[in-house]
């Protein structure tokens, strides 16, 4: 693995924050001083294609990207606009009863308002 990679890789997984690619660039950067956005962008593309990253599509604004394959969904927050991890134990079975099959994977996305948004709502009012 290059050194690119690697420290893109580390990014991604650092903070399971959601980042865009140019927030990686940008991060990037802090290291890598002359890592260019073409090289981000194929290191992510190659990252996706090894399937060590998930490239998430966030309703037509600019993707983002999760180093988790474990199974869970993401809340993509209206308020905020930040995408936080969720998981339901056991979702693979109860969607395999219902669609009468084996689920091996699936993609859940939920919009809604943030735990962190909504408190601070309560506290406004």
């Amino acid at each position: 693995m290059t050194r690119q990679r690697a420290v893109i890789l580390e990014i991604i997984r650092s903070d399971m924050c959601h980042h865009t690619a140019e927030e990686i660039y940008e991060l990037s950067k802090l290291r890598l001083p002359k890592i260019s956005l073409a090289t981000v962008y194929n290191n992510l593309r190659a990252l996706e294609e090894e399937q060590i990253i998930r490239r998430l599509a966030c309703d037509g604004t600019t993707a983002r990207y999760d180093s988790s394959y474990i199974p869970h969904g993401h809340l993509y927050c209206t308020a905020c606009g930040n995408i936080s991890d969720f998981s339901i134990p056991d979702f693979n079975r109860i969607l395999g009863e219902h669609a009468d099959c084996m689920v091996d994977s699936y993609e859940l996305s939920l919009r809604g308002i943030c735990k962190n948004c909504r408190k601070k709502e309560i506290e406004a009012v």
